[in-house]
């Protein structure tokens, strides 16, 4: 018997025919990353992520771009890992920010040396420490938790998001939810958890499938995590999608002016009121439609509105017989011991008078605002040589409903929307200069930014820009009419005012927060797993 056992086991354990080495060849490829090839593979995977984005704008690629760097980052040491990602981060920037040197040329009038030195510190500052420190948790969660760590990596991922675009003034350029367009259906999750539960959606999903590539024991369990992550995502869009509130209002016309007047770095006296002739000529043609608003870009108006009477009377002119009121930037000044100036957005009437004003609240550093002093960037913009922070985000009071301002850079921050919807706001209004970078990809990106805005807070966006795009988004994201970029041209919509207040208004980040304490969490246990084993926890 024990002789017929031993030939059972033994015929067991001969050799026995096998298909293809799957495990072998992700072995061998893991090893092959892990070397000097694995900085190059890391290159590709910050130019395809770059690539997601305007002005090529492939947003496929955001469900794969990660990918390689995953792999890199899998066979990799931890502290390998940290430098990893803030490779990745650096090549991104390059694919993103590439417009900040020129901008340093043209408008602030510096050098081409001082422009790339500018890039370098703002990306060194505020892009690459975050994506590093999330490469390194990344590389030190799938460590201790093979099985279903890419969850935890996605938080990581969106904790580091939500710090840059916070933490010293904010940088929220090139988040990655913002390569979806507005109007697809997982951009909807943007309702429930704004972009950076999109951003959970992208990353989660490549790390998934990173993971898919690796170690044959860990597939099935990737595989759950990546069906959960998109049943998770593509069913917030479809809920997003349920039907909402109605319009309270019939639909209202709306006309947008985009001037295309490039004012250039500085705000020269001859230019003082000089492009009110061109912004009023443009709006004889809408007035033809009857629209009950006009709504003129940030700095259509140069020159002081509230304070000269004549141009009041010069607007009236054009305004009078037709009903329709005027929303237009321009700027405004109290004086006192120190005058004070502010980035406004004024609403004037038919008659010309003005009804009510907004003052930006946030300022745009080293264009409007100089939190270090100094001259090494400073605009010469004549008068105005730094705006004041307004304080009130309470809504103007139009003909089409309570209107939220968001001017310029503040449609990138996804609370100041939120801000103006809380405080009554029916509709959104961005009024916007897009000629200080006259660059496509930079215009494209900052109109994806402020389109996700009309979806997280359910409300119509009005966008002024004056170079464009210019346009009105619904608030499922869909763009109804949208400009060609750096022309003369105008646009006439429809809109209609919304009381219904999404769950991302009510609620605002804690999709983000609970991201940040989950990844939190994270950090203290592994940094104790070091401790106690004495080894120094950063690999």
């Amino acid at each position: 018997m024990r002789a017929g056992c031993g030939r059972a086991r033994g015929v067991q354990s001969g050799p026995v025919r096998k298909g293809p080495d799957v495990e072998a060849a992700a072995t061998a490829l893991a090893r092959r990353v892990s070397g000097a090839g694995g900085w190059a593979v890391i290159v590709v995977a910050g130019a395809l992520y770059g690539l997601a984005f305007p002005p090529v704008a492939w947003r496929w690629l955001a469900w794969i771009c990660l990918v390689p760097a995953i792999v890199v980052f899998n066979s990799s040491s931890a502290r390998r890992a940290f430098w990893g990602g803030a490779l990745l981060a650096a090549v991104g920037a390059c694919f993103t920010v590439y417009w900040l040197p020129m901008a340093a040329v043209t408008f602030y009038e510096q050098s081409l040396a001082v422009g790339l030195a500018l890039f370098a510190g703002v990306t060194g500052i505020m892009v690459v420490p975050y994506v590093a420190a999330w490469a390194w948790l990344h590389q030190r969660v799938r460590t201790l938790w093979p099985a279903y760590y890419p969850p935890i990596s996605g938080a990581a991922f969106v904790a580091a998001e939500l710090a840059r675009s916070r933490i010293l003034g904010g940088n929220p350029w090139a988040v990655f939810g913002y390569t979806q367009e507005s109007g697809s259906l997982i951009a909807q999750t943007a309702c429930l958890a704004g972009v950076y539960g999109i951003s959970f959606v992208l990353v989660t999903s490549n790390i998934a499938i990173a993971e898919m590539l690796s170690a044959r024991g860990r597939r099935r369990s990737a595989a759950i995590t990546l069906s959960i992550v998109l049943a998770t995502g593509l069913g917030a869009g479809w809920l997003a999608r349920a039907p909402r509130a109605a319009a309270p209002t019939p639909a209202a016309r709306v006309g947008i002016v985009q001037g295309n007047i490039d004012l250039g770095a500085r705000w020269r006296r001859e230019l003082y009121g000089q492009t009110l002739s061109t912004y009023l000529e443009m709006t004889r043609s809408l007035l033809e439609e009857k629209p009950d608003l006009v709504v003129w870009p940030e700095t259509a108006m140069m020159f002081f509105v509230d304070r000269e009477p004549r141009y009041q009377a010069s607007i009236a002119s054009f305004l009078r017989g037709s009903s329709a009121q005027l929303l237009s930037g321009a700027p405004r000044y109290l004086e006192g011991p120190q005058t004070r100036y502010f980035n406004s957005v004024f609403l004037l009437d038919a008659s010309g008078a003005i009804r009510d004003h907004y003052d930006k609240e946030k300022l745009l550093p080293f264009a409007e605002r100089f939190p270090f002093g100094g001259d090494l960037v400073r605009r010469n913009f004549g008068r105005v040589r730094e705006f004041t922070v307004g304080s009130d985000t309470a809504p103007l009071d139009s003909a089409i409903g309570r209107v939220g301002i968001v001017v310029c850079n503040e449609a990138m921050y996804p609370q100041y929307a939120r801000d103006r919807v809380l405080a009554g706001a029916q509709l959104l209004a961005n009024l916007t200069n897009d000629t200080w970078i006259d660059d496509a990809g930079y215009s494209r990106m900052a109109f994806d930014m402020a389109a996700l805005r009309a979806v997280e807070t359910g409300r119509y966006l009005i966008r002024a820009s004056t170079a464009g795009p210019s346009a009105i988004v619904d608030p499922r994201g869909r763009v109804s009419g949208r400009t060609p970029l750096f022309t003369r041209t105008s646009l006439l919509g429809a809109v209609d005012a919304r009381d219904h207040l999404t769950w991302y208004t009510r609620h605002g980040d804690v999709f983000a927060i609970a991201c940040c304490l989950l990844s939190s969490i994270a950090l203290l246990v592994v940094v104790s797993i070091g401790v106690a084993a004495g080894r120094n926890p950063a690999g």
